[in-house]
């Protein structure tokens, strides 16, 4: 793998870039501080605007690293963040990378996820030289599956009361995409 860190990516609707501090606002109201988006995830819904200024503060101090890789999710649009994606883990050894991602409620099933995570996903293979990338969701946010799935991740597994998310201990279905079935779908779609 070749770390290039969080680089700006760009979609037809979405800017993908580092985080900044003048990000906390957007942050807080879009996402951060909804229980309905923090649901399945393992982080809290942040309770006031202070909590998402330290953990802004502690993305900025480790952008410097070329294998730290998180993004504010901007739609052009509107111009601010309305969510983030992320490798919440990687493993150089076998190339590997796990995608995290969220995005604020009001713009959950427009395909924006999907549109965010494809672009990470050819950014990793293409620039980065990955041989997988996988992500998980608790089975009952199948919504989540159907993102990993559009972007051509494969259903592997569900692994039972193998984590733990705001709703307690929980299953989690696994999925991956490997290098090659990556690149022979990308020949597929010319």
């Amino acid at each position: 793998m070749k770390h290039l860190g969080t680089k700006k990516l760009e979609t037809e609707r979405l800017i993908l870039r580092k985080f900044t501090m003048d990000d906390a606002e957007s942050m807080y109201k879009n996402w951060a501080n909804d229980d309905d988006v923090t649901k399945f995830l393992t982080w809290e819904s942040h309770k006031n605007i202070e909590i998402t200024k330290n953990i802004l503060e502690n993305w900025a101090s480790n952008y410097c690293k070329e294998n730290f890789y998180l993004w504010a999710i901007m739609l052009r649009e509107i111009n601010e963040p309305i969510g983030s994606i992320s490798v919440v883990k990687q493993d150089d050894e076998i190339k590997m990378v796990h995608i995290g991602y969220c995005i604020g409620k009001k713009w959950w099933h427009k395909g924006i996820t999907s549109e965010a995570l494809e672009i990470i996903i050819k950014y990793f293979f293409e620039e980065i030289g990955v041989n997988r990338v996988e992500s998980r969701h608790d089975p009952n946010n199948q919504n989540s599956g159907k993102v990993m799935e559009k972007c051509g991740m494969k259903y592997e597994r569900t692994m039972r009361q193998t984590g733990v998310n705001n709703q307690g201990i929980c299953d989690y279905c696994e999925y991956g995409i490997i290098a090659e079935d990556y690149f022979k779908r990308k020949k597929l779609s010319k």
